[in-house]
């Protein structure tokens, strides 16, 4: 028995290369430096009590996604009953994720690979044990492996909206758990260096993509996107005039209706009352149309990140904050407040690190 354990643990020790480092694209880990010494999510938002463990589901049972990070006393994650938490190769890390996210949908133990991430679809294939296949399913599981290395990433796929789908991930390294989007047609998303291996079906389930609500932003500065439902979470985005969201769920705070989504890979909260509902489903009614007077206050007028105040973000909102920093520019009020990118309450080099990061698809 005890050589049997030995092997176990010899082999999960590969699973330490089965994800992605800091400010990878995509599907992996895209938390920035301060983000990874912390641990923090993406969203912090408030805490996830017990009760938010969905029940086991049978096929055709309507799939309960996972949004939020699981709460540390759900022992699908973080107990021994998770194989790669029992071996010291627990979350942050996508396998031990993945893991206990198919333990949690199933109700009982996932016939999952328990090595390296980019082994997991091959095992999968040559033994017979679930379906697989190329198109997004809700509880399937997306494998990739990265080009030219014995490496690769897992996550589970949560949403379907439109031609947009939701996974939840975690990083070794990285954050314990954040939400990832891609186009329906490339789970890469356009980059070159992951390879897209296909989905694992551990089961077959039914929601309710087609009652996402679909919002318009009609704020002509722009909403931001912050990582909690609330004005005084850090701004991690902002969604420009015009654009068109899918919201996976709504809240009330601070007098305000929040909406929770995803634009260009970065998921958060914003105000809906600076947007128009489209596109309404069963979350919401038609709501009757209402103006807003004002933005919270907390809420400055413009893109965070825009510091020229151009109207738009480029690589000389960047060399504009440097400006700043170095004493040979002056800010004005509105430029120190959209220049706090990463929403730490102060302007530094991070926030212009911040902007070329994203302007490089690497956040």
């Amino acid at each position: 028995m005890r050589v049997l354990k030995s092997a176990v643990a010899f082999m999960l020790v590969f699973c330490m290369l089965a994800v992605t480092v800091a400010g990878a694209a995509m599907i992996g880990d895209e938390t920035d430096v301060a983000e990874l010494s912390t641990g923090e999510t993406l969203f912090a938002g408030e805490p996830v009590e017990i009760d938010d463990i969905p029940m086991p589901l049978d096929d055709d049972s309507e799939y309960s996604p996972r949004l939020t990070a699981p709460a540390r006393n759900n022992d699908y994650y973080y107990s021994n009953k998770n194989i790669f938490y029992k071996f010291g190769y627990g979350m942050p890390n996508c396998t031990a994720y993945a893991y206990g996210r198919a333990y949690e949908i199933l109700g009982k133990e996932p016939q999952l690979c328990i090595y390296d991430a980019y082994q997991w679809f091959d095992y999968n294939k040559n033994n017979g044990i679930y379906e697989y296949g190329t198109t997004p399913k809700l509880g399937a599981i997306v494998c990739f492996k990265y080009r030219d290395y014995y490496q690769g990433h897992v996550a589970v796929v949560e949403k379907i909206v439109g031609d947009t789908v939701y996974y939840s991930n975690s990083a070794w390294g990285g954050s314990e758990f954040y939400i990832t989007t891609s186009p329906i047609d490339d789970p890469t998303d356009g980059y070159s260096g992951w390879i897209f291996q296909g989905f694992i079906y551990i089961g077959d389930y039914c929601s309710g993509e087609e009652d996402a609500d679909i919002y318009k932003i009609t704020s002509t500065t722009g909403v931001n996107l912050r990582s909690g439902a609330g004005t005084s979470f850090g701004t991690v985005a902002a969604i420009p005039y015009g654009k068109t969201v899918a919201v996976l769920e709504t809240k009330e705070a601070g007098g305000y209706t929040w909406g929770y989504t995803c634009y260009n890979g970065v998921c958060g909260w914003f105000v809906t009352d600076f947007a128009e509902l489209i596109s309404g489903g069963s979350n919401n009614e038609e709501p009757e149309p209402t103006t807003p007077t004002e933005a919270p206050t907390s809420e400055p007028q413009g893109l965070i990140g825009d510091a020229d105040l151009d109207g738009d973000i480029s690589v000389l909102d960047a060399t504009q904050i440097q400006l700043f920093i170095a004493s040979l520019a002056t800010p004005s009020e509105l430029q120190i407040a959209l220049s706090d990118v990463d929403g730490d309450g102060d302007m530094s080099v991070l926030d212009a690190t911040k902007i070329l990061l994203r302007l490089a698809g690497l956040e």
